[in-house]
This record gives C-alpha cells, sequence and structure tokens, in this order.
C-alpha cells in the first residue's frame, strides 16, 4: 500500500501528482465497490457477531487515507467517502449532479445493507428462539407420555395385584372354618395324649426311682474312694519326684566331689615336697568322700523304700480300678433300662409334639391370613389414593400440553411472513449484486483512463524536477501525520483493551451473581424436596408403628397358644413350604420387574433419542457460538479453566477435610488405644519393677558370690606368691643347710598355731551348727494370740463360710430357673422361625419397594438437575450472544466496526484486493508494452524479455521497477476454516 505514495511522492507537478493519487485512490474505491459482493458472501461465513462492515466505508477510508495521508480512525467511513467525492469534483472528474447522485446513492446502499444486516440477524434469532421453543415442547411432550405409560402400567400392576389379594383371602377365609374345626378337634386329642403322658410317666417314676437312688449312693461312694486313691497317688508321685530329684542332685554333687577328689589326687601328687600338709588334705579330701558316700548310700536307701511304697500304691489302684469297672458294668446295665424307658416316654412325646405343631402351624397360618388381608386393604386404599394422585396429574399436564400446543400453532402461523421477508431481503441482495457488477464495468472504464493518463504522465516526465521540493515537503508532512496517526491508533487500542476487560469483569461479576441465585434457588427446591421427604417418610413411620402395635398384639396372642416344643420333621416340612412360596413370590416379582425393565428400556430409548436430538441442537448452537466469540472464548476459556481450578482445589480441600476428619476418628482411636496400652504398660511396669527388684537382689547376690570369689582368686594369687616365696626359701635354706636347725623350730611353731587355729574354726563351726544355741538365732516380734481371740475369729469365719454357702445355693437356684427359662426360650424362638422368616419377607418387599422408589426419585432428580443446567448454560450462553450483538450494534452505530476480529479480516480483505489490483494494473502494462513493442519493432535493442513502459528512465529515478509475472513472494493470509482454529497458548504449570 506505500507504492502509490512514493508514486506521489516523486512526481514534478502538482497536477499531475494529484492526478495519480486520484487515480489511485478511485482505484482503490473501485476494487472495492467491485468486490462488495464477494465480502459479503464471506460475512455470510463468519459468526452471528462478527459481521463485517460494507465495503465502501472502511474500504474508501483507507484508501482515502493512503492517497491524502488524513488519519483513518479520526472520521467516519461516511464523512471519508463524501470527501473523496469532493475530492473528485474538485479535480474536474465528476459534475456536481455526478457528485450529489453519487452521494444520494452511496448513502441509500449504505443504508439498505445495515437494514439488511440487521433484518437477517433478527431472523436468525427469531428461527433460533423458534427451534428452542419446539425442542423444549417436544421433549415435555415426550416426558408426558412417558409418565402417562408409567402410571398406566403401575395402575394396571395394582389391579392384578389387588384382584390376586382378594382371590386369596376368599381362601384364606375357606381354610381358616377348615383350620377352626380341625383345631377343636385336635385339642381334644391333645388333652387326652396329655393325660396318658402324666399316667405313664409317674408309673415308670415309681419303678425307677429306688433303684436310681441306690445307685446314685453307690456312684457317690465310688467317686469319693476314687478321689481319696487319686490324691494319695498324686501325694505319692510328688514325693517320688522329690526324691529322684534329691537323688539326682546327690548323684551329680558325688560325681563333682569325685573330680574333686581326682583333681586333689593330682595336686597331691604335684606337692609331694610339702607330704604332711598334702597329708592332712588328703585326710580331710577322704573324710568329705566317705561321708558323701554315706549320704549316697542313705539316698539309695531311702528310694527303694519309696519305691516299695510306689509298688504299693499302683497295686492299690489297680483294685480300685476293677472295682469301678465292675461298679461301670452295674451302672451301665442300670442306664440302658433307663434309656429303654425314656425312649418309650419320648415316642408318646413326640406324638404329642406333632399334634401340638400342627395346631399351632393352623393358628399361625390363621393369624397370618388375618395380617395379610389386613395389609392388602391398606395396599388397596394407597394405592386409589396414589391412582386418584396421578389422574389429577394427568389431567394437569394435558392442560399445559394443550396451551403448548396453541403456542406452537401461533408461531407457526408467523413463519409465513418470516419466509416472505426472507424472499424480500434475497431480492434486495440480488438487486445489490447487479449494482455491484455494474460498478465493476465503470471501474474497468476508469481504469482505461488511468493508463492514458499514466501515458500521459511519462511524455511529461521533463517538468516533474521543478514540482520535486514541493512534493518533499508534502511527503514530509504526510509522515509527520502518519507518525500522529499510529500513535492514536496506539492510545485507541489501549483503550479497547481497558474496555474489554472492564467488560469481562462486569460479565464475570454477572455470571457471579446469576450462578449464586441458581444456588440459592436449587437450595430452595432441595429443601422442600427434604420437606416432602420427611413428612413422607413421617407417614410411613406412624403406619409402621401402627402395624407393628398390631403385630404385638396378634404375636402375644399366638404367642399364648402356641406349644413349647416343635418336631424336626415338622420344621423341616414346613421350611420346604415356605421356601416353595418365596420361590413363588420371587418369580412374580422377577416378571414385574422384567416388565418394568422393558418399560425403562422404552423410555431409555425415546430419551435418548431427545438427548441426542439436543445434543444436535446444542451443537449448532455451539457452533454459532464459537464463530461469534472466538476472541471473547480465549479468554472465557481462561476463567473457566480458572473455575475449574478452584472446583478441583475444593475438592481438594474438601478431600483432605475428610481425611483430616478420618485422620482424627483414627487419632482418638489411637488415643484410647494409647491409654489403654499405657494402663497395660503400667501394669507390667510395675510387673518389670517387681522383676526389676528381684533381678536386683540376685545381681546383688550374684556380685556378692563374685566378690567373694574375686576374694578367694585373690587369696589364691596371694597364695601362690607365698608358695613361690617359700620355694624359694627352701632354696635358699638347702643352700644355708647350717640354720636348718631354726627353721625346722619354726616349722614346728607355724604347725602348732595351724592347729590352734583349726581347733578354734571347728568350735566355732560346731557353735554355729548347733540349734541349742541362742547366739544363733533372733526372736520375732509381736504377741500371739489367746484361745478367746481365737475361737472368736474361728466363730466370724464359719459365719461367714455359712453366708457364703447360702448365697451358692441361692445362685444355683437361680441359675437353674434361668435354665429352664432359656430352655423354653429357645424352643419358642425355634417354633416362632415360621413366622420370624415371613416377617423377614414381607420386610425385605417393603425394603426393595422402597429402594425401587427412592431409586427412581433419585434418576427424577438428576434428569431435573441435568435438564437445569443445560437450561442455565443456554441462558448464559445466549445473555452472552446478546451482549456482543447489542455491542457490535452500538460500534456500527458509531461509525466503527462491530468488533476488533471484523476490523482485521476487513483490512484483510481491502488489503488482499488493492494487490490484486495492482498486480492486475502490471499484467495490464506488460501486456500493453508487448502490444506496443510488436507494433513499433524500430527499437535499437532485440532481447527475449519483456519490455518495460520505463526502459529508457534514467537508474537515478526513484521511479519503482515492474516485476512482471514473477512478483515477489508473499505469505497469504489465512483461510476461513483457519480462522476458526484458536493457536495453543503455552500455560505456566503451577504445583
Amino acid at each position: 500500500m506505500s507504492e502509490p505514495q512514493d508514486n506521489s511522492a516523486v512526481n514534478s507537478e502538482p497536477s499531475s501528482a494529484s492526478l495519480i493519487s486520484s487515480n489511485s485512490a478511485l482505484n482503490t474505491r473501485t476494487n472495492t465497490a467491485g468486490s462488495n459482493n464477494d465480502e459479503f458472501m464471506e460475512t455470510e461465513e463468519l459468526d452471528d457477531g462478527d459481521l463485517a462492515l460494507p465495503g465502501g466505508r472502511e474500504g474508501t477510508a483507507a484508501g482515502g487515507g493512503s492517497a491524502l495521508g488524513a488519519p483513518a480512525s479520526s472520521m467516519s467511513a461516511r464523512a471519508s467517502a463524501f470527501r473523496l467525492l469532493e475530492q473528485y469534483f474538485e479535480a474536474d472528474m465528476l459534475t456536481l449532479d455526478q457528485l450529489q447522485f453519487l452521494k444520494e446513492k452511496y448513502a441509500k446502499l449504505h443504508s439498505c445493507v445495515l437494514e439488511t444486516y440487521k433484518h437477517e440477524k433478527q431472523l436468525l434469532k427469531d428461527a433460533k428462539a423458534l427451534n428452542r421453543d419446539l425442542l423444549g415442547e417436544k421433549i415435555q411432550v415426550e416426558k408426558q407420555a412417558i409418565r402417562k405409560a408409567e402410571e398406566v402400567a403401575a395402575f394396571t400392576s395394582v389391579e392384578r395385584e389387588k384382584e390376586r389379594a382378594l382371590k386369596e383371602l376368599a381362601e384364606g377365609v375357606d381354610r381358616d372354618a377348615v383350620l377352626t374345626f380341625e383345631i377343636t378337634e385336635l385339642q381334644k386329642e391333645c388333652a387326652d395324649l396329655v393325660a396318658e403322658k402324666e399316667a405313664i410317666l409317674n408309673a415308670h417314676a415309681q419303678l425307677i426311682e429306688p433303684e436310681v437312688r441306690q445307685l446314685t449312693t453307690e456312684i457317690t461312694g465310688l467317686s469319693d474312694e476314687i478321689h481319696r486313691v487319686d490324691s494319695e497317688l498324686a501325694k505319692d508321685q510328688q514325693r517320688k519326684k522329690e526324691y529322684l530329684a534329691r537323688l539326682d542332685f546327690l548323684r551329680q554333687e558325688n560325681a563333682r566331689l569325685e573330680q574333686t577328689g581326682a583333681v586333689e589326687q593330682k595336686r597331691l601328687h604335684q606337692l609331694q615336697g610339702d607330704p604332711e600338709r598334702m597329708q592332712k588334705q588328703a585326710d580331710v579330701v577322704a573324710r568329705a568322700v566317705a561321708n558323701l558316700e554315706r549320704e549316697s548310700s542313705r539316698d539309695r536307701t531311702h528310694a527303694t523304700e519309696l519305691q516299695a511304697v510306689v509298688d504299693t500304691t499302683t497295686s492299690k489302684l489297680h483294685d480300685a480300678d476293677e472295682v469301678q469297672r465292675e461298679l461301670n458294668q452295674k451302672l451301665d446295665v442300670h442306664r440302658e433300662t433307663i434309656d429303654q424307658r425314656q425312649r418309650d416316654v419320648d415316642h408318646v412325646t413326640l406324638h404329642l409334639r406333632e399334634e401340638q405343631n400342627v395346631n399351632a402351624m393352623r393358628l399361625g397360618e390363621k393369624a397370618r391370613l388375618e395380617m395379610r388381608a389386613k395389609a392388602l386393604d391398606l395396599a388397596a386404599r394407597r394405592e386409589n389414593d396414589r391412582c386418584s394422585k396421578a389422574q389429577k396429574d394427568y389431567d394437569r399436564l394435558k392442560r399445559e400440553l394443550k396451551k403448548q400446543i396453541f403456542l406452537y400453532d401461533g408461531s407457526k402461523a408467523l413463519l409465513p411472513n418470516l419466509r416472505a421477508q426472507v424472499v424480500d431481503a434475497q431480492h434486495q441482495l440480488s438487486g445489490l449484486r447487479s449494482e455491484n457488477r455494474d460498478q465493476a464495468q465503470r471501474q474497468l472504464e476508469v481504469k482505461e483512463q488511468v493508463d492514458l493518463l499514466i501515458a500521459r504522465f511519462l511524455k511529461q516526465e521533463d517538468g516533474e524536477k521543478a514540482q520535486s521540493a514541493d512534493l518533499e515537503v508534502l511527503s514530509t508532512r504526510v509522515a509527520e501525520l502518519e507518525t500522529e496517526v499510529a500513535q492514536w491508533l496506539v492510545e485507541e487500542n489501549k483503550q479497547k483493551k481497558l474496555v474489554a476487560m472492564l467488560t469481562a469483569q462486569r460479565e464475570l461479576k454477572a455470571r457471579e451473581a446469576t450462578s449464586a441465585l441458581n444456588a440459592e434457588r436449587q437450595t430452595q427446591q432441595e429443601l422442600k424436596t427434604k420437606e416432602l421427604v420427611i413428612f413422607d417418610l413421617a407417614k410411613k413411620w406412624n403406619e409402621t408403628t401402627n402395624h407393628l402395635r398390631e403385630f404385638s398384639a396378634l404375636y402375644d396372642v399366638v404367642k399364648n397358644e402356641r406349644n413349647k416344643y416343635v418336631n424336626l420333621i415338622q420344621a423341616s416340612t414346613q421350611a420346604l413350604a415356605e421356601m416353595k412360596e418365596k420361590i413363588k413370590i420371587l418369580h412374580n416379582e422377577v416378571e414385574v420387574l422384567r416388565n418394568e425393565s422393558l418399560a425403562k428400556d422404552k423410555a431409555l430409548v425415546k430419551e435418548k433419542l431427545a438427548h441426542s436430538t439436543a445434543q444436535c441442537s446444542r451443537d449448532s448452537l455451539r457452533l454459532d457460538t464459537n464463530k461469534s466469540h472466538d476472541a471473547y472464548r480465549t479468554k472465557q476459556e481462561q476463567v473457566e479453566q480458572q473455575i475449574v481450578e478452584i472446583d478441583k482445589l475444593n475438592g481438594i480441600i474438601t478431600h483432605t477435610e475428610k481425611e483430616l476428619l478420618r485422620l482424627k476418628k483414627k487419632y482418638e482411636l489411637a488415643v484410647d488405644a494409647r491409654n489403654a496400652t499405657g494402663v497395660q504398660l503400667i501394669d507390667r511396669n510395675d510387673e518389670l519393677c517387681i522383676l526389676y527388684e528381684k533381678s536386683n537382689l540376685q545381681e546383688q547376690a550374684l556380685s556378692a558370690g563374685e566378690t567373694g570369689l574375686a576374694r578367694k582368686e585373690q587369696e589364691i594369687r596371694v597364695l601362690k606368691i607365698q608358695l613361690t616365696d617359700l620355694h624359694r626359701q627352701l632354696e635358699n635354706a638347702r643352700r644355708q643347710l647350717p640354720h636348718l636347725p631354726q627353721l625346722a623350730q619354726r616349722i614346728l611353731a607355724f604347725q602348732e598355731e595351724l592347729k590352734q587355729e583349726k581347733d578354734v574354726t571347728e568350735l566355732l563351726c560346731r557353735d554355729l551348727e548347733t540349734p541349742k544355741n541362742n547366739d544363733r538365732w533372733r526372736a520375732l516380734g509381736g504377741e500371739d494370740a489367746d484361745e478367746e481371740q481365737l475361737a472368736a475369729k474361728l466363730s466370724y469365719l464359719e459365719e461367714r463360710y455359712h453366708h457364703k454357702k447360702e448365697q451358692l445355693l441361692e445362685k444355683e437356684l437361680v441359675l437353674e430357673e434361668v435354665t429352664s427359662l432359656s430352655n423354653k426360650l429357645r424352643t419358642q424362638a425355634s417354633a416362632r422361625r415360621g413366622e420370624t422368616l415371613e416377617l423377614a419377607k414381607r420386610v425385605n418387599d417393603f425394603q426393595g419397594r422402597i429402594k425401587d422408589t427412592t431409586r427412581r426419585m433419585m434418576a427424577v432428580v438428576s434428569e431435573l438437575s441435568m435438564y437445569q443446567a443445560t437450561a442455565m448454560k443456554l441462558q448464559q450462553e445466549k445473555h452472552d450472544a446478546h451482549a456482543d450483538v447489542e455491542e457490535c450494534q452500538k460500534r456500527s452505530l458509531a461509525g466503527y466496526a462491530p468488533s476488533a476480529f471484523c476490523e482485521q479480516q476487513l483490512v484483510r480483505l481491502q488489503t488482499q484486493k488493492l494487490y490484486n489490483s495492482e498486480l492486475k494494473a502490471a499484467k495490464e502494462q506488460a501486456r500493453a508494452a508487448a502490444i506496443h513493442a510488436a507494433n513499433f519493432p524500430t527499437q535499437l535493442t532485440y532481447t527475449t524479455a519483456e519490455a518495460r513502459p520505463n526502459a529508457y528512465i534514467p537508474e537515478d529515478l526513484g521511479i519503482p521497477k515492474p516485476y512482471g509475472k514473477q512478483a515477489p513472494f508473499k505469505p497469504t493470509q489465512q483461510g476461513t476454516t483457519m480462522r476458526h482454529i484458536r493457536v495453543p497458548q503455552k500455560r505456566d504449570i503451577e504445583i
């Protein structure tokens, strides 16, 4: 776009410069007018919010800006076009009538295009709104159909249940009459059997009681004898173990002493240098060995005596076993007799139990049928209430459906008018396209005039140098103005960014307020739902309480009428019958569930179809919305991503709080466990302290022993040292034989002292070992109780013993009563298993129905929440689209582009068209030069290259040179498909 400016800057004459600039502007104007049709077709591909301007507004503004250097952002497109026409009028290119005609025509075309765009936009909005309303009505109609089908199926199933219940009631009444008669007969038989049983039991008791009493006394005596013999045998065995342990200890001590004697013998052989001392030590050892041998022989004798006692005790035990075996044989014979008679009694009791069981079964059947009849009446009343409520809902929905059909007919009646308006708009569009083609034809004519003017300009090249100074001044002024324009453009971009940011903040706050209101509304709806659920549950609780009272009364009646025992065979038969009934009920339930599953599958298919239709509608709406909000969606996605991250963080916080609560509970459990462990640890610590005290005492004893051993070892070491000194002295004495008599006297003196010390040692040992020595024992403190105190204490202990014995007897009596009661309760529980099973079956049935109803309610709530979320999202998108459309309308009315993206696209299209027109002009010039060269072959130079129209122009002139067919490479703009592809943006990863 700068080449026409360079051309105008180099020209020398003012008229030629203004002529060339006017021609360039005219080319731009005609190219823009000729491409109106293409621009309009491309704007149809754009989004609803990105509507392009008409071809004559921004294009003329751009053209005028490049020709005259005026700032395009400071004037509107209309003013730019009018100013350009006035410039053409001043350049004598247009007359006054043409000028007025062109202004009126431009204004008319501009207003027509704007009206067309507005009308088309309004039609698109109306069509989308109608489609949404139609889709919503379809969804409502399908929902109503599904609900009606479900209600009809439920009503049919209830009718079927009612008929079956009535049949069962009639059968139960007949069966009740039969069972009543049978019960009367069985009660008479039961009374006869009970009397016969009591007579048999009394006869058996009179025959068996004396023999049982005698056998019991004999068994008691023999048991006491066996216990006494066992206790004596245990004592003898314990005594034998003690003696054997003492014998082993003595044997070990004997072996140790023998080893010690062997060691001493060795030392005796080694120390023969001191014969007298060694002989005395050998005597001592011999005496010790003799004493140990005597003790060993004494222990052997005692062990032999103990073995004889053990043999005697064993023989007595064997005799006692023989006696016990004979008594056991007699006891077995008596037990077999008792068992035979007991079997007879059990046989009679068995018949009695069978009859009682049959009677109890019939009473239970009667009570069960009465309960079932009451339950069926209650269920029938409940189903009638439900059917009436469903009929009311059905009538209400039918009225709403009629209203919606009436609205749909009204919308359908408006469609022909809208279609007629669309046809009128299409006719206007075809008229505008024909005018565009006329303008293109005029553009070609103007291009031919431009070529002629260029030829004139080339002929008048010699006069251009005189005007170069003026053109340089004008070019500097143009550069300054362009600089100012660039500054204003930068300021405008800043203000636009600020406005966009404020708009985004406003929309964000509005969305937050809408979200808060929706959350409040949803919370209120949930609160109402919970209140209804609580009311229903309270009602069910009251009904269940009433049933429980009735069941309690019936249970008390049946409990009083039933007997205590149930035969196992009859119980098995009853369980089999109950299992068959349960299987039959399960088959019926499976059939009902299968029917419900088929109905649910059909409803699911319809819902999937509606969901796919909604998805198609949603996809079309999203496509339209994405096309109109490309630049806006980038920021919106960032906001949504941040919201999602906030939700994720909230989820993480919630999970962390739950984990914290779980850890808190775990910590509390750990604290409790720690406290329990602490208590145990304190107990263990006390035990450990006791063990430590014992260990310290043992360690003290051990340390004392080790100290004594160390002292003895030190003494032994000192004695060894003294022995070596003695050996050394002996050697010295041997060397000093003259002093031997003196040394012999000293030895005799030492031996006398040793004898005296031994006597003293024996005296001390004898005093220590004598029990009669008063110095070796110490009297204990305290006083002994006298006979009165001991008698009082004895009487107190006897009273306490009798009191404890009475308490023991009372507890035994209580234990017997509790045992009899527990046996009765056990038999009653085994007898009531059938009714418990029936009650559990009904409870399971009720729980299944409650779960089914809860599941259906949850499904309906989830569907409602899904539709509500979809409606909220579509409402938000609609609100955003309306805001963008209003913004675009305001900008269009102010004379600006609807949006920055539209302005960029328009500039790109105009630049592309200008470049195409220049390229086309260059090609035509080259073609004209070729024709000229063919017509005038008398040139000085012959070449195969294309002749340039300015080949004779000097090189120092700044006229641009054409490139011919090989134009420089420039990357093309992105197409319509690539404009809707977002460029991936790098986001920082926050950890």
